[in-house]
Order: structure tokens, then sequence, then C-alpha cells
């Protein structure tokens, strides 16, 4: 699995990733169509210290988005993050964003938001080391409806040690995912035909 920059021709496959019943209500409003999104898509690509990527399979099945945004100093957060349910790669793909912002950009802490009840997403959090800092209030509009969110906080030193208990996870995971890959990429026979 990899992570690729985000393109401009990722807009619509973005669009229906955002609007899937299991994200809509748990992440922010996004873009109602594609030329909204590739309309946010120009000015994302015009910011620095904001970084978009499109999580794909080593033989280019997009799997979901990642990202690492409103970098300032050694502090970024760490959002934008959606994975499509069938497939296993919400593990690997954090590691792979974690390592980019502890080892490359040499970032101290990464911030989180999480919508308070998605309670899915919280124990995942939690199990790649960050802590909860606090829970905001309505401090959200998500599909017209005001949100809590809860904040929390993910320190180089928390994740080095989180690290090493979850590569072994991640690694079982990788081997999910090619197989899903594999069985994806294989051509069906139907009446004699392969399509």
């Amino acid at each position: 699995m990899r992570l690729r920059p985000v393109q401009m021709n990722d807009a619509a496959s973005i669009v229906w990733l955002r609007n899937q019943d299991y994200v809509r209500g748990r992440v922010g409003d996004s873009a109602p169509d594609a030329a909204s999104q590739e309309k946010w898509l120009v000015a994302y690509f015009e910011r620095e210290g904001d970084y978009y990527f499109v999580i794909e399979t080593l033989g280019g099945i997009p799997l979901g988005t990642n990202g690492l945004y409103e970098i300032f100093g050694k502090k970024a957060e760490w959002g934008r993050y959606i994975i499509r349910p069938e497939v296993p790669a919400a593990l690997p793909s954090a590691i792979l964003i974690f390592d980019l912002a502890f080892e490359k950009l040499k970032l101290r802490e990464l911030l989180a938001r999480c919508v308070s009840t998605n309670l899915t997403v919280h124990s995942f959090i939690k199990k790649c080391g960050f802590r909860q800092m606090e829970t905001r209030f309505a401090s959200q509009v998500i599909g017209g409806q005001p949100v809590d969110m809860i904040h929390f906080v993910l320190s180089a030193r928390a994740w080095s040690a989180c690290r090493r208990r979850l590569l072994p996870l991640a690694a079982f995971a990788e081997t999910q995912i090619e197989e899903w890959e594999r069985h994806v990429a294989e051509p069906k026979i139907t009446g004699g035909i392969t399509n």
C-alpha cells in the first residue's frame, strides 16, 4: 500500500467516497459534486503545509484518503482520513502518514478531531497512541447540524512506542489487502467470456 498525492482527476472519486453512508455525518461537509471538489483542489494545490493523499494498493486501486494540514511549527492536524470499509487499510495507511509526519517532516505533535458519536474512530485513534484532550460542544456544523468534536493529540514519543506494537498487525493487514487486490484484479469468467 502507498500514499499518492491527490490529483485533479481524483475529484469525482473523493466526492463519491465522502458521500458514502458510512461517512456522511462523520466528516466535515464536502463539495457536493466533482466541479466543486475541483475548485477546492485548485485552492489546495496553492497552499503550503498541506498534504492530501489518496491511499491506494501497489496496483493503483484507491482505498481512501488521508492528510496532514495546518502545519505550524512542529505541529499539524491529521485528517481527511476515509477508508473503504471492505479493505483493512486503516492501520497500514495510518502508519504511513504518521511516519511521514514524525520521521520525514520531523513534527513533534499531531492533532486530530473526531465527531463525538464516531466511537469506532475514537477507539482506533487511541490504539494509535493519541490521548484525548477535550470535547468542544457544537463546535462544527455537519449536514446543517451542530456536532460535538473530540480533540486528540499524538506526540512523536508516544507514536514511537505505539509503532513497534502496531507493526505486526499492520503487516498482517497488508497481506489481507494484497489478497483482496488479487481477488479484485482476477478476471471473472462468465459464460465462456472473460471480462
